[in-house]
């Protein structure tokens, strides 16, 4: 009986304390990483930086403005699948134009009406707007809906005589998801020295 007792009892302690099960690994195995698709891109001219999503692809067009024709560089990734497209885009006024704006002390007008421009031709409805500054620079961030359920979020500064649109757009649906993509974009974004 003391047998057939110690033999449960052992059965029992084996079964409640459990074990533990070591596994070797070497240390020359590889190791498995996902690779980011977001790469930092300057622009050609070396004029800024951004962390974007995959090449940009660089379009280039000539704008009516009230100060004349200016040429509209753009720098642009979609992502189909995502929804989503980020741009930089940026235009270079003349030097009288931006002289004329910093001796009447208009720059701070100048940068409103951008963003008031803005919002009239994509036909947006403003959700927030802020003013920013990049570094000792000027600037303004408004996030607007427009039609077809898009949402925008953009950030535009004025440097030197280069007015920059840096913008996100993505749908409704989407935006929850890519806030942080979107967010991380928008703060890379650099002007080099």
């Amino acid at each position: 009986m003391k047998t057939r007792f110690l033999n449960y009892s052992l059965a029992v302690f084996i079964l409640c304390s459990g074990y533990t099960i070591i596994q070797t690994v070497s240390a020359n195995q590889p190791v498995k990483t996902a690779k980011s698709v977001w790469k930092l891109f300057s622009a050609p001219d070396g004029s800024f930086r951004v962390l974007m999503p995959g090449t940009p692809k660089e379009v280039k067009q000539i704008v009516n403005a009230k100060s004349g024709n200016i040429k509209l560089n753009m720098f642009t990734v979609e992502r189909k699948k995502e929804e989503v497209k980020y741009v930089v885009g940026y235009v270079d006024y003349s030097s009288e134009y931006i002289e004329l704006l910093n001796r009447r002390n208009l720059v701070e007008k100048a940068l409103d009406n951008g963003q008031n421009s803005v919002l009239k031709k994509a036909k947006g409805t403003l959700i927030k707007k802020q003013k920013i500054t990049l570094g000792s620079y000027s600037g303004r961030e408004v996030s607007y809906s427009k039609p077809g359920g898009k949402i925008v979020n953009q950030r535009i500064y004025l440097i030197d005589k280069r007015l920059y649109q840096v913008s996100v757009e993505t749908t409704k649906k989407r935006q929850k998801f890519l806030n942080k993509s979107m967010e991380g974009f928008l703060n890379s974004f650099n002007v080099s020295s």
